[in-house]
């Protein structure tokens, strides 16, 4: 009996066609054809994620007692805790005292009485972490933020935000390249909690407030983790008159 036995070649030829057809297209591997596959690739999904040790993940947890962002954090150096007020009021210092989350030594707690004229001056009580000295923080090895977060009825505030500044939407006056229509940053509500709670935040869900402020191009935050000047936590009345009492904490902050 008679075998015909079909050439490789041609079987490979035959299944290059019918891939071809589907869109596919076929380079060996270490031709001189190959080069013309790199517009093909996905540069974001070649890059894999940094395997950041667990220390290095974390912003602060207060607990050493200074304003200093961990030394630790990975890409950072030099960055520090503040807090300010604005409009006239004071903001209580010191505000790294005893009673942190989960039974740790300490945490950040802002209090008072925040007094809004509604004068178009915003004034609010703030927690800003900058993650570096000077520069931009690049958060591109992490997917998210989380943060224990604690706010007694007590605290009258309208506003309670969270915010992830970025270069785009902080004026040039404060490191940043946004012209005009600033201080829309990406961010999420918060709101009253009589005990800790756990806030945990991947970046594609950290959102702009609508409806005003300069546009940002590509308009995501998770195009702009190379550009991230800090972290806020703000309590505010927005432009209404009114004196308010704030009352909130932050502790065990860190990237995931």
């Amino acid at each position: 009996m008679l075998l015909l036995k079909k050439p490789f070649h041609i079987l490979g030829l035959f299944a290059s066609v019918l891939l071809t057809g589907c869109g596919a297209i076929l380079v060996n591997e270490g031709s001189k054809e190959e080069p013309l596959t790199d517009g093909l690739k996905n540069p974001a999904a070649m890059q894999a994620k940094v395997n950041v040790p667990a220390d290095q993940k974390i912003v602060g947890n207060f607990d050493d007692g200074s304003t200093s962002i961990n030394s630790k954090l990975y890409g950072a150096g030099g960055g520090v805790w503040s807090v300010f007020a604005g409009g006239g009021n004071t903001v209580n210092n010191p505000y790294v005292v005893a009673g942190g989350a989960k039974g740790t030594a300490m945490a950040a707690h802002l209090f008072g009485t925040l007094v809004n004229k509604g004068d178009n001056t915003y004034p609010s009580f703030t927690l800003q972490g900058k993650l570096k000295q000077s520069g931009y923080y690049d958060a591109s090895a992490f997917s998210g933020i989380r943060f224990y977060y604690k706010s007694p009825s007590e605290d009258k505030a309208p506003a309670q935000r969270f915010k992830f500044t970025i270069a785009a939407t902080l004026p040039t006056s404060n490191g940043g390249t946004c012209a005009d229509g600033c201080y829309n940053h990406f961010g999420a509500d918060l709101s009253t909690a009589a005990d800790w709670e756990l806030k945990s935040y991947s970046f594609s869900d950290l959102k702009r407030g609508s409806g005003w402020g300069s546009a940002v191009i590509p308009p995501d935050l998770v195009d702009h983790l190379k550009e991230v000047v800090g972290l806020e936590w703000s309590h505010d009345s927005g432009n209404t008159a009114g004196s308010f009492p704030i009352d909130y904490w932050v502790d065990e902050v860190e990237f995931f």
